[in-house]
């Protein structure tokens, strides 16, 4: 796993969010159950949507300015590095280092490329964790409407192979807004519950369970970022997810995390700061159980 230098000033490594860096190797049992993030620097399989291979290096880099406010806010957070190789290193890559995370108490976070870094994400943390549930703020419901007959786990069809796979109490969608979720094949009774308005007051048959929370960052206007992969208009603001975010950390167990979607892109940079934001919200340090 390569870890690259990001810090914009020169003084040393700056993590996600500015987490503070380290050694995956020398992970110690977290203090409280704090974030811990790490980078895949590739897509997985994408099938729709520009393309995002560096979106974690993109995010690692632009986000280090965040670190007086991580110190203050967010102390425990720590960032594990950024995986490289090819695709099947990645999702091998990934289960393995959310094991170590859980292990060690922490919330294992990854900042990915395409949507598809998910899968291997909710499904060894479903493994791990009984009673689940998979929420993911996406315009997109990513059931495979546009299936290309290959039978391939790609990044618009995934979240139907997870529902198929009956690992999770349920999946629910936040936000879903593209025209195609308002097709025939994506109506009522469905694999997936649909909870179209990205406010708290929408997700109270949430309260008390056990989340995996996976942000594809199109959930978002574009004027807001207009560098992700499928840009759909009438989104949500950030102050709207950020909102959901800190419902979800406040009413919720939060056991994992993934972000997605975010094409590198120096001339809007701002983004890397948003996505970072929102899911610091969704981490909040407290007190293990």
């Amino acid at each position: 796993m390569g870890e690259a230098s990001d810090d914009p000033h020169g003084t040393g490594l700056v993590g996600f969010g500015g987490a503070a860096v380290t050694p995956l190797g020398g992970l110690a049992s977290a203090p409280s159950a704090a974030a811990c993030f790490f980078g895949v620097d590739l897509d997985i399989s994408r099938r729709f949507g520009d393309n995002s291979d560096g979106a974690a290096t993109f995010v690692r880099r632009w986000s280090a300015r965040m670190r007086p406010w991580a110190r203050r806010y967010r102390p425990s957070a720590i960032d594990v590095g950024i995986l490289s190789g090819d695709a099947g290193d990645m999702v091998r890559g990934i289960s393995e280092i959310y094991s170590t995370v859980f292990a060690a108490g922490y919330v294992p976070v990854v900042i990915g490329g395409d949507h598809t870094v998910s899968y291997p994400v909710a499904v060894t943390a479903a493994a791990r964790h009984q009673d689940l549930t998979y929420v993911y703020l996406d315009a997109h419901l990513d059931l495979g409407l546009h299936l290309d007959g290959s039978g391939e786990v790609h990044n618009g069809n995934f979240v139907a192979a997870l529902a198929a796979g009956g690992a999770f109490r349920e999946v629910v969608n936040v936000g879903a807004r593209a025209w195609t979720t308002y097709d025939d094949p994506y109506g009522p009774g469905g694999p997936v519950t649909v909870i179209r308005d990205v406010d708290p007051g929408a997700l109270s048959a949430l309260r008390g369970r056990k989340v995996h929370v996976s942000l594809d960052v199109d959930v978002l206007d574009p004027v807001y970022v207009p560098n992700t992969g499928s840009k759909e208009p009438f989104g949500a603001s950030p102050e709207q997810v950020r909102r959901v975010m800190a419902w979800i950390a406040d009413n919720c167990t939060v056991v994992s995390a993934d972000v997605s979607e975010l094409v590198p892109d120096p001339a809007h940079r701002e983004t890397a700061e948003i996505a970072m934001r929102c899911i610091h919200e969704l981490v909040k340090e407290r007190k293990t159980r």
